[in-house]
């Protein structure tokens, strides 16, 4: 007697794209170039600055000193993010709502990790700007700025 083989399991039902900002999606919309100028127009804002650290949202590009820091696109999300909350603290769970797409609490190595490789590419090129408030999480604070 010869027996059927096991039914195969349902694919899983289709999850729906993260939610990413809209220079991102325009970027993504356009090949990878990037966000044309009318955007800015729009009211979108100019680079983010803190110090030495710039960071274009528009071309996509870090500088610190002067100097073009190369970054992923989950380092760029990430400083992007700290960025504009500057000088507020920022909990592991908003970082990884913010720059993942998701809140679980059980992921936040993944942001440790992606912070060590941001705080290890800038601080090449001068003091820390990212710092770690125990128990709370993480901020970006310029050079000089209080503790």
């Amino acid at each position: 007697m010869s027996r059927a083989a096991p039914p195969i399991p349902a694919r899983p039902p289709a999850r729906p794209p993260l939610a990413r900002p809209p220079l991102a999606r325009a970027r993504r919309s356009a090949g990878g170039a990037p966000a044309p100028a009318a955007a800015l127009a729009e009211g979108e804002p100019g680079p983010l600055r803190s110090g030495d650290l710039v960071l274009d949202e528009t071309r996509w590009t870090v500088h610190r000193a002067g100097t073009p820091v190369g970054l992923s696109p989950t380092e760029f999300r990430l400083l992007a993010c700290l960025m504009r909350h500057q000088g507020t603290v920022l909990s592991r769970t908003e970082l990884l709502r913010s720059v993942w797409g998701r809140g679980d609490t059980g992921q936040s190595q993944v942001v440790e990790t992606y912070v060590s490789y941001l705080r290890r590419k800038l601080g090449r090129l001068g003091p820390p700007v990212i710092h770690t408030c125990r128990g709370l999480g993480y901020v970006l604070r310029g050079p000089g700025a209080p503790l």
